[in-house]
């Protein structure tokens, strides 16, 4: 698959993985009370998974042979909460200083980490492996 058609495929997995994001950041932030910084950390999380299921399984299948899964699992889980430990400073900038609405806000922080989740996804957690 080329570069092109895996960044389509990973932006599609993404793309699927904001509705889950943002439903629970809704439901514990509007619902439950739970503090915004907080609901987007469990909001990741539950993304976090399903992103990866859907990029190992769906954009990655014929590199998945070059490390066991729990591994990539591994590399996924740490590139997007690095990602997240970035968004959440500029989330907070964005609801406390510029008053933008927690979900918009959270929205808007994923939207613009896209390219680079994609590119160290891409050219490290599932590198192609070595010619022999």
């Amino acid at each position: 698959m080329n570069r092109l058609l895996r960044l389509a495929g990973f932006g599609a997995a993404g793309a699927s993985g904001v509705l889950p994001n943002l439903a629970v950041m809704w439901l514990l932030s509007n619902r439950l009370g739970v503090h915004y910084v907080a609901a987007a950390v469990a909001a990741t999380e539950v993304a976090i998974a399903w992103n990866f299921v859907l990029v190992d399984t769906l954009v990655y299948r014929k590199r998945r042979t070059a490390r066991p899964w729990w591994v990539r699992l591994t590399r996924f889980a740490v590139l997007n909460n690095l990602d997240l430990a970035v968004r959440l400073p500029l989330l907070t900038l964005l609801v406390g200083s510029l008053h933008v609405d927690e979900v918009g806000a959270n929205l808007a922080t994923l939207v613009a980490a896209f390219a680079l989740r994609f590119t160290l996804t891409d050219r490290f957690i599932y590198r192609p492996p070595e010619p022999a």
